[in-house]
């Protein structure tokens, strides 16, 4: 029989914590290192049921709480006995962390964006292969020398063929812009986001799922 003894009874994890020390904020920058804190998230997990989440060996896993018990992210919650073998659970001490991108070192910001934009990138581009597969017959690879920038590739409309009717739309573009028209530019898009936003319904007859992405910057040289 399995019996659960709670090392505090009366601690609960906080909803959100904002983490400002030095150590556990490392810790949280680092993808490869904050990916071990994932099996504590929102709920317990012992030593053995962690390791097997994330496909590593127990001994590994064990440094790996020791450390997140060293900087203050994750905290015993309860034994479990069973025969002679004890079992110890552990659990984030927030089920949503955040850090403040000041405390990120600067080589850091473009790893942030590829880091949290991942998820669905991925599932953007699996859509647009498909779509592609779809269109092929009429489309063509368009290659064109951009000079120092090297060759440059885009997808058109085969000569003589006209737009695809099942398309999507993908633009890259430099516009020269007064600030007044880049502020103009940016409260059209976030217009544009509220007004398709407030129309999404997943239950909605003929429904499909459909992935948006804004992108509107300022380029620095």
């Amino acid at each position: 029989m399995l019996d659960t003894e709670p090392s505090d009874p009366g601690w609960a994890p906080a909803a959100d914590l904002l983490v400002t020390d030095p150590a556990a904020v490392e810790v949280l920058w680092q993808a490869d290192k904050r990916r071990h804190l994932k099996p504590f998230l929102g709920r317990a997990a012992d030593l053995a049921t962690a390791a097997a989440e994330l496909g590593i060996a127990k001994p590994a896993m064990s440094y790996w709480i020791g450390r997140l018990l060293d900087v203050g992210l994750i905290r015993l919650v309860g034994t479990h006995k069973q025969g002679r073998h004890v079992r110890r659970s552990y659990r984030c001490v927030a089920d949503r962390l955040r850090v403040a991108l000041v405390e990120a070192p600067l080589s850091s910001y473009e790893g942030v964006f590829a880091d949290f934009s991942a998820r669905w990138m991925g599932q953007a581009h699996g859509a647009m292969a498909r779509s592609l597969a779809r269109q092929a017959a009429q489309l063509e690879l368009s290659i064109a020398d951009t000079g120092a920038a090297g060759l440059s590739t885009t997808i058109l409309p085969r000569q003589g063929c006209s737009a695809p009717p099942d398309d999507f739309l993908y633009y890259w573009a430099r516009l020269w812009l007064t600030p007044e028209q880049a502020q103009a530019l940016s409260r059209e898009m976030d217009a544009l986001y509220e007004r398709y936003g407030a129309l999404s319904d997943r239950d909605a007859p003929g429904a499909v799922p459909t992935l948006v992405q804004l992108l509107h910057v300022r380029e620095t040289r």
